[in-house]
């Protein structure tokens, strides 16, 4: 009886394919179509390692001093920048900047998950950028088995720091890298005080695969050393404290910024290409009595190319 030699062939072809792939995933394939394939994987390979170089930032709270110490239950609808925790952002979802006490109901409510979070960025040691408690919960929600909650802060504020067993304390020199994940991060000296300690307040500058980013805040103008610093670099994504609105005459600037002095400091820093054109610069720590409604601040602001941002703003960079 004659074989079918439709289904031998078919056989054959499929057999080839089969091995073909195998050989694929060895390297060892040579024809056209399995370089075609191979060239598909790289690219596959290559677009995962682009993603995992991403920046993810989530925005825990944009208010200053002068909005609430609670947050509103989760069942609540909040609109957006209808209210503003005590600011604080995430980081690639495992580092923390800043932990008052509205971060933990935000961080609930945003679905973040409090043991993934490995390292905590301290600002300063002022009460709404630092709450013992939620400290003590983040680093308390990590499992025994995990490192313990590293805090990152000038050597003066790491002292107020409670003490617990599941918190590292790592001081922050003024102008050391240091390398964290997948960032390389430099501790910069803000313009602003801190009663009763010896802390310096800290901007943090994180140097990641692909992009920069610059969280300053809280603070106003950039002492001169922090500005000789900034020049030997290339920032994408400059987040400015801006507690005061459009009011001239605050006497806040001292220690904050308004919107004029961003708005002169982005000029400058234009012109030493230390900003570019395409960098995204983000407004936060805005006080509740200097700042109208987050709509309108959108309507005024967003065309100027400054982005106020909002509790819950997630960005992809």
């Amino acid at each position: 009886m004659a074989k079918d030699k439709s289904k031998t062939l078919g056989r054959r072809a499929f057999l080839a394919t089969t091995i073909g792939t195998a050989l694929l995933a060895d390297g060892l394939a040579t024809s056209s179509a399995y370089a075609e394939e191979s060239q598909q994987n790289k690219l596959v390979k290559a677009s995962e390692k682009l993603e995992a170089k991403k920046t993810g930032l989530l925005f825990l709270g944009t208010g200053a001093a002068d909005w609430p110490d609670n947050y509103p239950p989760i069942e609540r609808e909040l609109a957006r920048g209808e209210v503003r925790g005590l600011s604080s952002m995430l980081v690639n979802g495992h580092i923390l900047i800043d932990c008052g006490p509205t971060v933990l109901d935000a961080m609930k409510r945003y679905k973040v998950d409090f043991a993934s979070i490995t390292d905590l960025l301290l600002t300063h040691t002022h009460s709404d950028h630092f709450h013992q408690e939620t400290l003590l919960a983040i680093a308390d929600a990590r499992d025994a088995k995990l490192e313990p909650l590293r805090l990152w802060a000038h050597p003066e504020a790491l002292k107020l720091a409670p003490k617990s067993s599941r918190i590292e304390k790592c001081p922050v020199e003024i102008g050391a890298t240091f390398r964290l994940h997948e960032f390389d991060i430099t501790g910069l000296e803000s313009n602003h005080l801190v009663k009763h300690t010896q802390e310096k307040c800290l901007y943090y500058l994180l140097e990641g695969a692909t992009k920069t980013l610059l969280y300053a805040t809280d603070g106003s103008w950039l002492l001169k050393k922090t500005w000789e610093y900034l020049q030997k670099k290339s920032v994408d994504v400059l987040i400015w404290d801006a507690t005061i609105g459009e009011q001239a005459g605050d006497y806040r600037i001292f220690e904050h910024n308004d919107l004029a002095m961003i708005r002169h400091m982005n000029q400058t820093l234009k012109n030493r290409n230390i900003i570019k054109p395409d960098t995204k610069i983000i407004l936060t720590h805005m006080a509740r009595t200097l700042h109208p409604p987050h709509n309108q601040l959108e309507e005024k602001l967003l065309p100027e190319g400054l982005i106020p941002a909002y509790d819950g703003m997630s960005l992809v960079l």
